[in-house]
């Protein structure tokens, strides 16, 4: 009776043990790799030198195109400076900004409703007045390059 049970011990051990190995064996055999995804808090805002000058042609639902300039200082404020391209109309803006998990915010002074970019590596890309990626044809027009 004792050789019964310690031989039923031993095959369960020994089907538990190799059930593993055969899952790795299949994800081997399928290319497939497991990653675990760890925040490590490496944002814009703590590891990209995000400050300097944007410069980039955004679209322009009436005309060509807007010249802009987006100048991110580090003391939290900026400049906005929108040239339309086929007029002789220059915006110049300024206020703060706050920067959270590379989403930017500018909150200009006065009543003008905020501005949200996306901070990536020498580029700040605009989004929309939900903090998400403009879709559709121009989307690629979205965006303005670190110059300085």
């Amino acid at each position: 009776m004792k050789k019964n049970l310690f031989l039923l011990l031993l095959m369960v051990a020994v089907v538990a043990c190799s059930g593993g190995t055969k899952k790795q064996q299949v994800a081997e055999e399928e290319g497939i790799e497991s990653v675990d995804i760890v925040d490590d808090g490496h944002y814009a805002e703590n590891s990209l030198d995000y400050w300097g000058v944007y410069k980039g042609t955004l679209p322009a639902a009436d005309g060509p195109g807007i010249e802009t300039t987006l100048v991110i200082n580090d003391d939290d404020t900026f400049n906005l400076t929108s040239v339309y391209v086929d007029r002789n109309t220059t915006i110049e803006e300024k206020g703060t900004y706050t920067l959270e998990k590379g989403y930017m915010t500018l909150s200009f002074d006065g009543d003008q409703e905020a501005q949200y970019y996306f901070i990536g590596e020498n580029r700040a890309t605009r989004l929309n007045a939900d903090k998400e990626f403009i879709a559709g044809e121009l989307a690629d027009q979205y965006v303005l390059n670190k110059v300085e």
